[in-house]
């Protein structure tokens, strides 16, 4: 297991996948919480240790992307977050996540970065061709 910031982001099923690189962001808050958020699909995950909110996030990401798949919705949910598909709907080729300057327009993002020390990292995740 490498750094503290590797993500097991990879998506295990029986579909085809598309890579993506997420922009995830590592900060304690006031209360001595650990958080990982990501600006890029608006998830977080929580603990008392970096480890913990790691693995919080990790399990946040495979709950999002289940739901998301079977509702049929985590296509369109990525376009509304500002994700461009290259191809289409039912057949995407590569997605490409919001450029970081959307990212840091985004009020909470921007207090984040205002507020606490972050660690910033990009992360290489698979996500399912949502046909």
């Amino acid at each position: 297991m490498g750094s503290i910031y590797s993500f097991e982001g990879d998506y295990s099923g029986n579909k085809k996948v598309v890579r993506a690189n997420l922009l995830l962001i590592h900060f304690t808050d006031e209360n001595g919480i650990h958080i990982i958020y990501s600006p890029h699909l608006d998830l977080s995950g929580y603990g008392k240790t970096e480890k913990e909110a790691k693995e919080s996030f990790e399990l946040v990401f495979k709950e999002f992307l289940d739901y998301t798949i079977k509702k049929k919705t985590l296509g369109k949910l990525l376009q509304k977050l500002g994700w461009k598909i290259k191809g289409s709907l039912k057949h995407p080729r590569k997605m490409i996540v919001p450029e970081l300057k959307s990212v840091l327009d985004n009020n909470y993002v921007s207090e984040i970065f205002d507020k606490y020390e972050t660690h910033t990292y990009h992360q290489p995740v698979k996500i399912p061709a949502f046909a």
